[in-house]
Parts: structure tokens; sequence; C-alpha cells
């Protein structure tokens, strides 16, 4: 591996899996590795893609990576060795303690009519706004497009787990939208169990093992939303609705949305839609 001068320290997630990594695919900005035992560890050239299971080293030409080990003490890549205590940590979690909920959810509910240019045309955000069917007009798009609506409907009606079924692996991307949008769904179930002081621990246990399947990579991001680990994007937007900071929304959410074609919509409308309808509560 070739790695250029560094001159910042590695900031990685705190939740990495241990073992020996191979990789798996390799994106523009993210070269995904994965172990034996089918867990994900990506290196990114992209410290805003931070997540539970991401390395992003500063300074590094990434693209010859060929292997990546991840011990209690130290990360190799290749030859490269860093020791894991002077390593920054990436801080996954996210509390929504003291903050005034009711206020929270209305700049949150406000954002795709306020930004409606920044959603893709085909995203799930459909689901909360339904006037946004015009977008699917092809066969397929339809079809999609309505399986989504009827498995909302399904979650609304209380048969949660029917709908994660029903929405489960369809749409576009590497990631299909109705995976992105379960993850999404995972951290809205987060936002009302803080809210409403609820153990839902059962309940994203049974959406996650109803929606994992045998593509590691969308198995690696339902479980980092299932064990409340955030992605980095979302949780910049949280924070700033947090703290009633509405107006420098704008450049968190393009940075989120334009995570693949529809992936990062999808996902934030995964997670508005449970806290809207109150799932679970």
């Amino acid at each position: 591996m070739e790695i250029q001068q560094v001159n910042q320290i590695p900031f990685v997630g705190d939740d990495l899996p241990l073992g020996n990594f191979i990789p798996h695919s390799r994106f523009a900005r993210v070269i995904n590795f994965i172990n034996d035992q089918s867990r994900i560890v990506y290196l990114t050239s992209d410290r805003n893609l931070m997540a539970a299971n991401a390395i992003y080293i500063p300074g590094a030409r990434l693209t010859d990576v060929q292997s990546l080990s991840v011990f209690p003490g130290k990360i190799m890549l290749d030859k490269i060795c860093f020791d894991r205590d002077e390593i920054e940590i990436y801080d996954s979690g996210f509390r929504y303690d003291g903050i005034d909920g009711t206020a929270f959810q209305s700049r949150l509910f406000r954002i795709p009519g306020q930004f409606p240019e920044l959603f893709p045309g085909k995203s799930l955000v459909v689901l909360l706004i339904p006037e946004r069917e015009s977008f699917f007009k092809s066969g397929f798009d339809r079809q999609f497009m309505l399986n989504a609506m009827m498995s909302r409907d399904r979650i609304l009606s209380g048969d949660v787990i029917g709908g994660i079924r029903a929405i489960r692996g369809t749409g576009y991307g590497l990631t299909p939208s109705g995976d992105d949008f379960i993850a999404g769904f995972l951290l809205g179930l987060h936002f009302n169990e803080a809210m409403y002081n609820v153990d839902l621990s059962a309940l994203r246990e049974h959406v996650y093992q109803a929606a994992s399947r045998s593509n590691p990579l969308i198995n690696a991001f339902l479980l980092n939303a299932k064990n409340r680990n955030y992605f980095r994007p979302l949780k910049k937007i949280l924070l700033l609705l947090c703290e009633e900071l509405f107006a420098p929304v704008n450049d968190s959410l393009e940075e989120l949305l334009s995570v693949g074609s529809t992936s990062g919509a999808d996902f934030f409308s995964g997670y508005m839609l449970p806290i809207k309808y109150k799932t679970g509560i």
C-alpha cells in the first residue's frame, strides 16, 4: 500500500469488529472489507462518512490496500501499523436527553418541505409526502412505490414485522432502498424510546432479524442502526435540530442525501416515519 505523508491521526469508529479482512467492494470514497464472519469494516477517504465500523486515515491513498487487520491494540493496513491508543475515536452514540421533543419533531418534519429539491425524485420520502408519487411513472418504479406504500400501511396498522418483510430488498442500489429505509427506521425507534421512556429493544431486534439477508453490507448497516450507532451525516443533522439551529441544516442535509442515488434520502425517510407515527408507543 502506498501512503503519502500522514499529518493527522486516524479517525476510527467505536464499534469495529475484530479480525483479518480482505477487500469486498471498492467505490470512489469507500473500500469495504470483510472478515471470515462476514463482518464489514470500511475505509473511507471522506471523514464525513464515518460510522461505528469505519476507518478514515487522513493523507492516505487507499486505492491499493489489499488487507486490513483489526486487533484490540492495533490496526494494520497491509504492512502499515497504527497503535489504537493514539487513534481518534468517532463516537457513534447519540442522546436525546433534555431536548424539547415537540420542537425537535417540528423542525425535523419541516425538512422535506423546506428542501424538496435535495431529495431524489424516486426516494422513499414519498411515504411521508404522497404528492411525490408523480416521480414514479414507469412500471417498475410505480410497482416499487405501491409496494412501499402497502408496507408503510402494514406498519402503521400494527403489523410492523409484516411491513418490514414486504419492503426489505426492494428498490434501487447496491443497498436497496427498502433496506436503507429499515436502517433509518431502527434509529427512529431509538428516538421513540428516548422521548416516551419505553423499551423497544425487543422490537428493534425483531425488525433487525426480519430485515437481515445474505448481503453483508446491508447487515452491517442494519446492525449499526439496531445497536443505536449513528451514521455521522445523520448525527450532524440531529445535533443541529437538538440545538434549535434549523438554518444550517441545508449543508448537512445535502451531505446525507448525496450518499448513493437514493440511499441517504431513503435512510432519512425511514428515520422520520416511526417518529411521525409514534411506532411502538
